[in-house]
Formats: structure tokens, sequence, C-alpha cells
């Protein structure tokens, strides 16, 4: 089993993730370095999934923000992973990542911003995947409550 090492990305390498966001968002290369340097000033970053050689292997693109439903919350505004096999190993790595990330600044959610395509059926396979994970789809977003502690799960 790889290791996998998780940790802030900083600006200078923000690029080095732009092949795992290109096809998520949509968006060229220069707006999404732009869009990092905003959520830096705003008090969000990058939190990205590295593999042993350093290269990243997941992403997730967050910001604290308050949420007139949930209360605190860590909005993620991207994320994305890229997996060697069958099992979600570094969606998982990040996912949890992400829980720590949100407890450590107080959120009572995480909130997951994703693509809606696929995901309006209650059997779409994407759907399920981040269901396993402990979210539910609400309106457009993926919400995870923090007041418990959610299994690991395998995504397929």
């Amino acid at each position: 089993m790889p290791r996998l090492l998780v940790s802030n990305l900083e600006l200078e390498r923000v690029s080095e993730a732009y092949p795992l966001i290109r096809r998520t968002a949509r968006v060229g290369p220069e707006r999404w370095e732009a869009f990092c340097r905003q959520l830096a000033k705003q008090g969000g970053g990058v939190l990205a999934v590295l593999a042993e050689d350093r290269r990243v292997h997941g992403v997730a693109a967050y910001l604290p923000v308050a949420s007139l439903r949930h209360g605190s919350a860590l909005r993620v505004e991207a994320i994305a992973a890229f997996e060697l096999s069958h099992v979600s190993l570094v969606r998982n790595v990040l996912s949890g990542a992400l829980n720590e990330l949100a407890r450590e600044k107080g959120c009572e959610v995480l909130m997951v911003s994703l693509d809606a395509k696929g995901m309006s059926s209650p059997r779409s396979r994407r759907r399920l995947g981040w269901e396993s994970l402990g979210l539910t789809a609400e309106t457009i977003e993926f919400v995870r409550h923090l007041d418990g502690e959610v299994e690991d799960q395998d995504i397929r």
C-alpha cells in the first residue's frame, strides 16, 4: 500500500494540482491559480494528498464559511482524486483530512460542492460513492455533519 501524505499545498505549488482540477472545474490554469490566491486571502487553502514521490494525487480547495442552515462550515469548492485501483484510497485519505481540518477550524459541517451532472438519480454510482462517505445530497451540495465519526468505506 502506498504511503500518502496530506498537507496544505503552498501557493507556489497549486499548478501541480491543476491536472486533477482541470476536468472537474472546467477552468483554465490561470483561473485555478487566481482562485487559490483568493482562497488564501480569505482564510482558506488547498489540501493535497501527496504520494511518496511528492506528486499530487488528491486535492480539495476549501474555505471556512458561515452557513445560514448549518452554522459554521468548511466549504469545499473543488475536489478531485487520482486513484490507481478500484479502492478509493486517495479519496478516503482526503475525506478524513477534510473532516479533521473542519473540526480544527470549529466547523459543524463539511459542505462539498460538486457538478450536479449524474447526481439526480438515487442510484447514480457517483452519488452513491459520495454518500458512502457519510455525505448526503442537500440542494446542490453534499453535506457531512461532524457531530460523529464517519466510518471509512470503500467508494466504487
